[in-house]
């Protein structure tokens, strides 16, 4: 962060010849918690600046020193075990064939594949443990809970009454529509499989008392089950929801016009593919 008093307060990078004087490459530069888009270095620098830094060790400490910048933190470079790729690339595919071709359970083929990784030395306990985000891990166990709390209570159930109390008597099209609407809600912090089960059985006995094809609601629910990305509670999201510096409305802004899409798309060709 640029500290108050800094010489650099009102030059550009290429006026003050950053590079070439601090021996440091500006990469980005962030101002009121927003990137900057323009020309970093056509850009005059101003009091809070954040600048994100590439350089050595060494030069990053002279730059503090000088009382320049207020340095946050640094990426520690970690030599890669270039030798050991070979071997963790076998052992990744081993793994994958094992939970493929259904020679072990995947949860097995997994943990079998992290002990060879480090009785084989592609990695050091030390650093498989350190590796371990225990914040995130702990979220995605609540949201299990969660998950099943909706289900072993009813509430998905129930919801999804209310929704054919309502919709019963409308075009399939509507109807599909009004479970895609509720996978949607339930998949987000509910896990896929969970959503699908609670909301499957309701929709194929609203087929079968509509005198249609069950096999078309269970394929739009099916999609609609995959769209878990309108929220960071999903379990992939998650784990880039902390590394990834990402607000939770990033995710509904990106999440929302891609789940119109694939609404629409789907709507459009589950019924042909799978007339009801």
């Amino acid at each position: 962060t640029l500290l108050p008093g800094a010489r650099l307060i009102g030059a550009t990078l290429s006026s003050a010849e950053f590079k070439n004087r601090y021996g440091l490459l500006v990469l980005a530069i962030n101002r009121g918690g927003k990137p900057i888009s323009q020309k970093l270095s056509r850009l005059s620098l101003r009091l809070g600046d954040v600048l994100l830094l590439q350089g050595t060790p060494e030069n990053v400490k002279a730059l503090e020193q000088g009382n320049l910048f207020s340095i946050f933190g640094g990426v520690d470079y970690t030599r890669l075990n270039v030798e050991r790729a070979p071997v963790a690339a076998a052992i990744f595919a081993l793994a994958l064939a094992a939970a493929t071709f259904k020679l072990a359970p995947l949860a097995i083929a997994v943990l079998a594949g992290a002990f060879l990784m480090m009785v084989s030395r592609c990695i050091s306990p030390e650093d498989a443990y350190r590796q371990v985000d225990w914040k995130v891990l702990i979220l995605i166990g609540a949201l299990f809970s969660l998950g099943t709390a909706m289900d072993t209570s009813g509430t998905g159930r129930y919801l999804a009454q209310q929704l054919i109390a309502v919709a019963g008597d409308q075009p399939p099209w509507v109807v599909l529509t009004c479970f895609f609407v509720l996978t949607l809600a339930l998949t987000q912090p509910m896990s896929n499989q969970a959503a699908a089960i609670v909301v499957i059985p309701i929709a194929i006995a609203t087929a079968q008392a509509m005198d249609l094809n069950p096999r078309t609601f269970a394929m739009m629910i099916a999609v609609a089950a995959s769209c878990s990305y309108l929220t960071p509670l999903e379990p992939s999201c998650l784990m880039v929801y902390g590394p990834g510096k990402y607000r939770f409305s990033d995710f509904f802004k990106v999440g929302l016009p891609l789940t119109l899409l694939i609404y629409v798309v789907a709507i459009l060709l589950v019924p042909i593919v799978w007339p009801p």
